[in-house]
């Protein structure tokens, strides 16, 4: 009996070491505009950095919401290698604090998310005001944004591997157990 549970023992340990580790997750690197950043003008482009190459998910990629929950019009979204782009529309922006919702693919299909805020200090320019032929461009943070853990939606393949030698390893001391 003392051979079959060092069989196991030894069997479980081999299974650990072999075990892949778990792939890491693309994670938001900087984004423009930054998490907490206060604009004096709005932007006029997203821009969102990822540790990983990522592409664009089924639905909205990008979403801007207002104080005034209106979201903003999001156009020509793109992903290209580790960055997404995308064009807003900020006419209807309002002075105080927005939140920028984001959802990428990482690379091993997994769709990441997560959201931050940045503030405006002025409204948008109206039709009617002149406007400045200058854009103002918000600082790049390189600080990791408040971000919305990803559902991994399944049980790693490590851990099938120690089930099914644990099972195998159960199933032979079984029938060495009833042939003695």
């Amino acid at each position: 009996m003392r051979r079959y549970f060092s069989a196991l023992v030894l069997a479980l340990l081999a299974a650990t070491v072999v075990a892949v580790p778990a792939q890491a997750h693309a994670e938001l690197k900087s984004s423009n505009p930054a998490s907490g950043a206060a604009l004096n003008a709005p932007p006029q482009q997203i821009e969102l950095t990822f540790s990983d190459v990522i592409s664009l998910p089924d639905g909205d990629a990008v979403t801007v919401t207002g104080p005034d929950g209106a979201k903003w019009p999001v156009t020509q979204t793109h992903a290209a290698d580790r960055t997404i782009t995308a064009k807003v529309d900020a006419a209807a922006a309002k002075a105080g604090a927005h939140t920028l919702e984001w959802r990428a693919t990482a690379d091993d299909g997994d769709v990441i998310s997560g959201k931050f805020t940045f503030s405006l200090n002025v409204a948008a320019p109206t039709s009617e005001a002149p406007t400045s032929s200058v854009t103002m461009s918000a600082p790049v943070s390189n600080a990791p944004p408040a971000t919305t853990p990803a559902e991994s939606g399944g049980v790693p393949a490590w851990l099938w591997v120690v089930v099914g030698l644990i099972a195998v390893v159960g199933a032979i001391l079984l029938v060495r157990r009833r042939k003695t």
